[in-house]
């Protein structure tokens, strides 16, 4: 891409988690661990704004209320279609590529984030991540893709899984290209593959 893009950090999060509720509010060393999650993401060198979509429901009011206090930026949307959420999102502050990340990851690594923007950005693909294959632990996923291509799936995709779980329908349609994130044994040298649809 050779125009300036905005760059849009969305966080998943919410309140109402079946194994373990309210964790994006406990406290690790006195720090909410959403809090911990948009300190570190904060870090990041490529990222132009961070919102954290958070489902509408008085149960999430409380999540709101302190991302507010923590100075970052909120939207609400559907609970159950998060792709739509972050379509929201993206439209409210007028994303050029998305960046996701899930408000259950707190160790989130900016230096990795970054790495996967600027791998996306240079290869030229819809989506990028380091998850299809896994190539970090747990807790370190990043997935980025571009505006076009969110809209596109907000648009066609029609199961409630797709709708749930945000990218499977772009991560399975041959419509899109992707990337992903590589690593050698030791972590040192990061690459790209491209997967041309």
């Amino acid at each position: 891409m050779g125009f300036l893009v905005n760059i849009v950090a969305i966080v998943q999060a919410r309140v109402g988690s079946t194994r373990l509720p309210g964790k994006v509010l406990k406290l690790i060393n006195g720090m909410t661990v959403i809090e911990i999650l948009l300190s570190r993401l904060s870090q990041t060198n490529l990222i132009d704004s961070i919102v954290v979509a958070v489902p509408v429901g008085s149960e999430n009011q409380d999540l709101v209320d302190h991302i507010y206090h923590l100075g970052y930026e909120c939207v609400q949307g559907s609970e159950d279609d998060v792709l739509n959420r972050f379509h929201v999102a993206a439209e409210r502050f007028d994303a050029d590529v998305i960046v996701r990340i899930t408000g259950d990851c707190p160790l989130v690594d900016f230096q990795l984030v970054d790495d996967a923007i600027t791998q996306f950005l240079s290869s030229g693909v819809d989506y990028f991540s380091n998850i299809s294959p896994p190539t970090y632990p747990d807790g370190l996923d990043v997935e980025v893709f571009s505006r076009r291509t969110l809209d596109v799936a907000n648009l066609k995709a029609e199961s409630s899984f797709d709708r749930e779980h945000v990218t499977p329908y772009i991560k399975n349609s041959s419509y899109f290209s992707h990337g992903n994130m590589l690593h050698d044994d030791d972590l040192s040298h990061l690459r790209w593959t491209l997967d041309e649809p």
